[in-house]
């Protein structure tokens, strides 16, 4: 084994939203884990300010995912949010 594959890999990680609530970012980290895209969600609270900071901030907090799937993720939440329930008429 040579010391360049011995070396750890590490990959940044990436916001791919702002969501308003802690309920919302669970729900794109679990649909974007169905997608194959490990994600996570972060609050942006302040354990004591939590409503004051979420309203100087206008987010609960965020949601990331590795570097490598930043762009999936973004075109993902997108059709996400743009999706309509099914038997729903548009206009």
């Amino acid at each position: 084994m040579t010391h360049r594959e011995d070396e750890a890999t590490e990959e940044r990680l990436v916001r791919v939203a702002d969501v308003w609530d802690e309920a919302t970012a669970t729900l794109l980290c679990d649909f974007l884990k169905e997608q194959d895209i490990p994600a996570t969600a972060v609050s942006s609270q302040l354990p004591a300010f939590g409503m004051i900071e979420r309203a100087g901030s206008g987010h609960w907090g965020y949601v990331e995912v590795l570097e490598h799937d930043e762009v999936r993720a973004r075109q993902l939440i997108r059709d996400f949010f743009a999706a309509r329930p099914e038997g729903e008429a548009p206009g």
